[in-house]
């Protein structure tokens, strides 16, 4: 349902220079059968991470023009002001809850109103450690093709993770591998989770341990591990296409 109301409220935050995507045209880089999708940061980059007052918070109040629908009773659906994708929606708790709490079933049922879609992806970042850049609760979404999905629904991925399987995304099933995966990396704390990222396809959940926000200055969060990077200059492709 966001999904149809925030293309309107992205050419009016467009019109109104209100909407500052923060990446250039994508590229594609091939390793091990996988076309990962790069993008450069361009000059509205700068005023994303430019520095903040120590309580800053988008998201309460948040930008008017930004505003797509009310989620539920708990959450609101907010335009990422600064996307690296387009579409790019977060369900915002409308009260402060701090990133780093485990989410709620309520949670779960917010989020899960933007999966009307095969090609719907969401993501979570669990802290500054895992990419978060908000303490504010907010869970993500974009459109847009997963490159590492066979890796993912093949358990293929070379690292530590839970991934779950499913016929359909229901609230309380999520919820309840959530709290299990959580628990079982010795991830979950009822004041202060370790640092994760969450990711949600149309049939599958991913949780991803973490333990540093970047690699020699090339920053991750959740969306990496579906195969994107967001990068500051062409020195960085280089650096990764060196890398692998």
């Amino acid at each position: 349902m966001f999904w149809r109301q925030a293309e309107n409220v992205i050419q009016s935050a467009l019109a109104q220079q209100e909407l500052l995507p923060i990446s250039t045209e994508p590229t594609v880089l091939h390793e091990q059968g996988v076309d990962f999708v790069l993008h450069l940061k361009n000059q509205n980059s700068q005023i994303k991470f430019s520095p903040k007052p120590k309580d800053f918070n988008p998201f309460l109040p948040y930008e008017p023009p930004m505003y797509v629908a009310d989620a539920l009773e708990e959450h609101v659906c907010l335009l990422n002001k600064f996307p690296v994708l387009s579409p790019h929606l977060l369900i915002c708790a409308k009260t402060f809850v701090e990133q780093t709490t485990p989410l709620t079933l309520s949670d779960f049922r917010a989020w899960l109103i933007g999966f009307d879609a095969d090609d719907v992806l969401g993501f979570y970042n669990g802290g500054p450690v895992a990419g978060a850049s908000q303490p504010h609760r907010h869970m993500q979404l974009v459109k847009t093709q997963i490159p590492l999905l066979p890796a993912i629904v093949d358990g293929a991925l070379p690292f530590n993770h839970r991934l779950y399987r499913y016929d359909k995304l229901e609230p309380s099933a999520l919820y309840t591998d959530y709290l299990s995966g959580m628990k079982a990396l010795a991830l979950y704390d009822p004041q202060q989770c370790q640092p994760h990222n969450l990711l949600l396809g149309s049939d599958w959940m991913l949780i991803v341990p973490r333990s540093s926000n970047n690699l020699d200055g090339i920053f991750a969060n959740g969306i990496n591990y579906a195969g994107h990077f967001l990068l500051a200059n062409h020195a960085q492709i280089a650096w990764l296409q060196e890398f692998g």
